[in-house]
């Protein structure tokens, strides 16, 4: 880690000098390794998350995307020059030198991607740290980069589990932090940089995101868009459906419709035509999230659709649907954590305000 903040921070010196046109035009030269490198980029996603092939070969489509979607942000949301109602001052931006990224499994190359070109963009020098459940898809990229023609130590990967992740928000040289994982860790980030008000924290820790399904609601559509928010990806994103209210007019319709849609999905390998995603990332993972299924069931939730383990070889799990009792709206363990595998849990409530205050007690956010 040491080695890299240096070698990232001697690079950044000559990159921040030169205009931002000239460095996106340099860094279209890492969009085009990226695409050349596109089907290798896609094998290492499956391979290590165990991604269905269409997901994986959606991320790396996202990832040939970024480039002119940052330069529209910055074109947009930078405004050198006159500074309004101060006469004579100008606004001016600055690179920060040395920006660490620190990735999750779930979208190893994504997640990424998305802090390190803008952050090089602007004039950065990166340091990268991947998730150590996904080393080959930082390695393919980090192969990428080096038929990109950058210049040497403008992005750096280093690979590790949580000491290397910490080495790189404590060291000097380091003056961004780019964070997506566990509230945990995320906290320790945080911790971590209190004694250094110099280091912009960036973070982004997951949710517990919730549906609110009104009175008023077409519930065909609401159950499609919910089975598509809650179970895509193994219900392994940050933004998946967790929770649903439904108002308590509309509780059996809603589970009528549900039940059989979340029954029916497949969960199976990559190349499968009939998966609708894959199996569960880490072993711990997926023992976690049992578990919190089982404090569900424990509580007095109805198993709707009972979950478990599928019969076959690999970390697959079952989806699940529970139905909280009524008036229930707190399991610990359960509707307190985020649970990050395929399962929904469904509460009723009699008003809107009823609702609200049930979102406003969460301490979650993110995608509600």
């Amino acid at each position: 880690v040491a080695a890299a903040c240096e070698a990232a921070a001697e690079a950044s010196l000559d990159w921040a000098r030169l205009r931002i046109e000239e460095r996106y035009e340099a860094l279209q030269g890492l969009r085009g390794a990226l695409e050349a490198r596109s089907a290798e980029l896609a094998e290492a996603i499956l391979l290590e998350t165990g991604k269905i092939r269409a997901e994986a070969e959606g991320e790396v489509k996202a990832l040939l995307g970024r480039f002119a979607m940052v330069r529209a942000a910055v074109e947009s949301d930078l405004r050198e020059g006159p500074v309004p109602g101060f006469p004579g001052e100008q606004l001016r931006y600055h690179a920060l030198g040395v920006v660490g990224v620190i990735g999750p499994f779930n979208y190893p190359l994504h997640l990424c991607h998305a802090h390190a070109v803008p952050a090089m963009l602007m004039g950065n020098a990166v340091v990268v740290k991947g998730s150590d459940v996904t080393p080959l898809c930082a390695q393919v990229y980090a192969q990428a980069v080096e038929e990109s023609g950058l210049p040497a130590g403008l992005y750096n990967m280093v690979q590790g589990q949580g000491d290397v992740g910490a080495a790189l928000v404590t060291n000097e040289r380091v003056r961004g932090i780019c964070f997506t994982g566990s509230y945990e860790v995320g906290r320790r980030i945080t911790e971590a940089a209190v004694a250094r008000p110099e280091l912009l924290v960036a973070l982004e820790m997951g949710g517990k995101n919730t549906v609110v399904v009104a009175e008023d609601a077409d519930i065909r559509q609401a159950a499609h868009e919910i089975v598509v928010g809650g179970y895509l990806t193994t219900g392994q994103r940050c933004t998946c459906t967790d929770r649903v209210l439904i108002h308590r007019s509309r509780r059996d319709e809603l589970i009528a419709a549900l039940a059989p849609m979340v029954q029916s999905l497949r969960f199976g390998d990559a190349d499968d035509p009939h998966a609708f995603a894959g199996p569960m990332t880490t072993a711990a993972g997926r023992d976690a999230f049992w578990t919190a299924c089982e404090a569900a069931t424990s509580a007095g939730a109805d198993a709707v659709v009972a979950g478990g383990r599928l019969d076959r070889a690999g970390q697959f799990a079952k989806a699940s649907l529970h139905l909280l009792p009524e008036g229930c709206h707190h399991i610990e363990g359960y509707t307190d954590r985020e649970l990050f595998g395929p399962d929904v849990s469904v509460e009723t409530f009699e008003s809107d305000d009823e609702a609200i205050a049930v979102l406003q007690a969460s301490p979650f956010g993110l995608a509600n």
